[in-house]
């Protein structure tokens, strides 16, 4: 009997976790991932109250600097954003950045960033 009901639980855990697989990346939810982690840094200017004026954040200053003007500094404008060079710069941080943990981003997470980010390239 208690090898039935183990036999069962793993069928079924093995069954929904591959359910769940199956969804894949979602850009919406990268979209809110992205707001939560991303654009305190990266995001268009700053915006609380106007009491540290409306010019860039550091992130998005950064990117103007190292551009100059040949790129948008802004990641949510990016045409160019491989999945895997997101993937290295969020866990191993570059220059500035620093790394993102997976208990800050987890890989599905990172995923659905990805997505996001890279989400015109798909038209």
């Amino acid at each position: 009997m208690k090898q039935t009901i183990f036999l069962l639980s793993f069928l079924l855990v093995a069954v929904s976790t591959s359910a769940l697989g199956q969804s894949g990346p979602s850009a919406e939810n990268g979209k809110v991932v992205f707001d939560k982690w991303c654009t305190p840094c990266h995001g268009s200017a700053v915006t609380v109250g106007g009491l540290l004026g409306g010019g860039p954040l550091p992130g998005t200053a950064a990117l103007g600097v190292k551009y100059k003007g040949e790129l948008p500094p802004l990641l949510e404008e990016r045409a160019d954003l491989a999945p895997a060079f997101i993937t290295t710069v969020v866990r191993g941080g570059l220059f500035g950045m620093p790394i993102t943990r997976k208990t800050e981003i987890s890989d599905a997470e990172l995923e659905d960033i990805i997505a996001y980010l890279t989400r015109s390239q798909e038209r």
